[in-house]
């Protein structure tokens, strides 16, 4: 769990490829039928179901570990699409990163009324898909409630008893991330969260298959729900889903200066029984969709945590975070990638909370992932 301030993308998406025409001849030759041979050079499996069908892609050991990285913003995500942004962009592919997720917002309200635009009318997001194609990024679409001024964290939203709140609430939720769902899709975005952190609702079934199966009508990629590291139990929809979205804090050690072992030891535990929570849904992927940590003295115990006390032993304590992490997840085949928190572009934003701008951040990157391109 982490919060945002309001104060302060592979290559590109992977389609389907013609086949020669030499190929299709042969194919005719044996037998096909003209509508199959279609079916098969446009990637389709000839049915004739309403609406997109769902790209599912069972998980394999071989698919590329997504790299990414959370490029967030200081206001409502104007600075995704301006120069900045490009230029944030290319300092990260100097760092191996390969993916990024931005986040826009729709701002909730106590009585779970929630606001949006509609996302094809927000300009800075067009342009911003623009920049990341042009830089070659891929995009995760990871949309979030502004919860501030109304609730303590997304995790919070609830409605209790009151059931005209919670008709409210999943009436707007479900139009604006069906909205950010189709806007994906016309800008052949491949991966796509329906919900982030939102647990003390997922107990709504219902509602949130409902949501799911009016995002599959609009949207082709790929789906993930992106829960809390303590709170997958609490998900009663990951059927509905192809990835298990980790929002992962996971605490590692309550030592007040663990060694690389004792990180590690930590990340054993807790990968060990992610494997196994992956194994009990048909060994479905699991994707790291938030992962970070401060520069402070309880990084290791409270990765969640806001306190910062930057000084060399807690710069020290997170260079050891990040680089057990960047040792020990890459080689677990459940798990898919990571998204680090947070790139902030621009001039002023490079020492935000948990700014992954920091050089010590930079080097470990650099060293784990560039130094293999």
């Amino acid at each position: 769990m982490t919060s945002e301030n309001p104060g302060d993308v592979e290559a590109t998406p992977i389609r389907a490829r013609n086949l020669p025409w030499a190929v299709v001849a042969v194919l005719l030759l044996v037998g096909l039928t003209v509508t199959a041979a279609f079916g098969l050079l446009q990637g389709q499996d000839g049915t004739d179901s309403p609406g997109v069908s769902p790209a599912i892609d069972p998980p394999t050991s071989s698919r590329p570990f997504l790299r990414g990285m959370t490029v967030t913003c200081p206001r409502a995500g104007q600075i995704w699409g301006t120069e900045d942004m490009r230029l944030a962009l290319r300092e990260l592919d100097t760092l191996g990163v390969d993916w990024v997720a931005i986040h826009p917002y729709a701002g909730i309200q106590r009585d779970g009324s929630i606001r949006h635009r509609p996302a094809k009318l927000v300009g800075y997001l067009d342009r911003a898909v623009r920049i990341a194609g042009d830089e070659q990024f891929q995009l995760f679409w990871k949309p979030h409630l502004a919860y501030w001024g109304s609730f303590e964290w997304r995790g919070e939203i609830s409605f209790g008893e009151d059931e005209a709140a919670w008709k409210r609430f999943f009436d707007d939720y479900r139009a604006f991330i069906v909205d950010q769902a189709a806007f994906a899709e016309t800008h052949g975005i491949s991966l796509f969260a329906v919900g982030v952190e939102l647990e003390a609702t997922t107990h709504r079934e219902k509602e949130w298959r409902k949501i799911v199966q009016e995002v599959r009508r609009v949207y082709s990629g790929r789906i993930t729900y992106a829960a809390n590291w303590d709170r997958l139990s609490r998900v009663s929809f990951w059927d509905a889903v192809d990835v298990i979205g980790v929002q992962a804090y996971f605490p590692l050690s309550d030592e007040q200066s663990p060694s690389l072992e004792t990180l590690s030891l930590g990340w054993n535990r807790h990968l060990d029984q992610l494997e196994e929570f992956s194994r009990s849904l048909g060994k479905k992927p699991v994707l790291f969709t938030e992962i970070g940590y401060n520069s402070a003295s309880n990084a290791a115990r409270e990765p969640w945590s806001y306190r910062v006390e930057d000084n060399p032993e807690n710069r020290e304590l997170r260079r050891r975070l990040i680089e057990t992490a960047l040792t020990k997840l890459e080689g677990r085949a459940f798990l898919e990638g990571v998204f680090w928190w947070k790139w902030m572009p621009g001039k002023s934003a490079g020492r935000s909370n948990f700014s992954m701008r920091d050089p010590e951040m930079k080097r470990a990157l650099r060293e784990a992932w560039a130094s293999e391109s």
